[in-house]
């Protein structure tokens, strides 16, 4: 869910509807933007009505098109809106919609400048609301399931807990030398949430300094030597918390990661190595969910 309102995102499509038809002034601010819905009804009118026999077609002139695809782009963004926001703001009344984009149009709104103001500022905290109530839950959700995966997976044959909570399991031993924090490593890789969803994946060794990852996998790292494979049961507080990463993962997420220590780099190398890819797992600017 994009954390985008709708008032907000509704006056700025609106906003453009305006600029469109009468040369109005675009605004950032947006209550400005908001207000920007309703037009003056003291200006003259300009004749907008619908005409359904109005027709489109590759053939037709290019002002036409123009008219015709400023429409159906603000139908799809709202189309778009209905899909994204549906559950907190209900099925729209398309009649009225178009009755007001025409009405908008010809600066004659039946509504006051003020009433559409204040509809969609008080919409917009509705929205609001909702959304944050639903994350709210969802994070509290994800903790309680991730404490019982963490419970349940500490019985399992093989699995040996840390102080911190970071669940391991060795299934390949190594035989080369083990990483400290300060080192630079190459690694395979492939990330799931606790119902098998894959987020991220490295088929290919790929280089990153052990500090600027996540802390679970800092330590589990450190348990590994160059040749190993493991696999990382990283508890939410040792991964992303409460504020998850990109779609897939969700706030308070426990992880699962199967780990290939490819090789330490000496400290030549690890001077000359390159920074970490977009898709690694680094602590503050992971691209998982992509």
């Amino acid at each position: 869910m994009k954390k985008t309102y709708l008032a907000v995102s509704l006056a700025a499509a609106t906003l453009f509807l305006t600029a469109c038809g009468d040369d109005a002034t675009a605004t950032t601010n947006t209550d400005k933007a908001a207000t920007a819905t309703a037009t003056e009804t003291k200006a003259p009118a300009t004749s907008t009505a619908v005409n359904s026999d109005k027709t489109i077609s590759a053939e037709s002139s290019f002002e036409d098109k123009v008219s015709y695809s400023v429409g159906a782009s603000v139908g799809t963004y709202i189309a778009a809106m209905e899909s994204e926001q549906g559950e907190y703001i209900g099925k729209l009344d398309h009649d009225l919609v178009i009755k007001g984009f025409v009405e908008s149009l010809n600066k004659q709104t039946t509504l006051s400048e003020q009433e559409i103001t204040s509809t969609l500022m008080a919409l917009d905290e509705k929205v609001r609301v909702a959304v944050e109530e639903k994350q709210k839950q969802a994070a509290q959700d994800n903790l309680e399931a991730g404490k019982k995966f963490l419970e349940a997976n500490a019985k399992k044959e093989g699995v040996k807990t840390t102080e911190s909570g970071l669940q391991y399991k060795i299934l390949q031993e190594g035989s080369g030398k083990t990483p400290t924090a300060s080192d630079t490593v190459r690694v395979k890789y492939k990330g799931t949430t606790i119902d098998g969803q894959v987020f991220d994946e490295q088929t290919d060794p790929i280089a990153f300094p052990l500090a600027n990852i996540i802390p679970g996998w800092t330590e589990g790292l450190q348990l590994m030597k160059e040749g190993g494979k493991a696999k990382l049961y990283i508890p939410a507080d040792l991964a992303y918390g409460e504020l998850g990463a990109g779609e897939l993962i969700k706030p308070n997420s426990v992880l699962v990661f199967d780990i290939e220590l490819v090789e330490v780099l000496p400290p030549a190398d690890q001077a000359a190595a390159p920074a970490p890819a977009a898709d690694a797992p680094a602590a503050d600017a992971p691209a998982a969910g992509k």
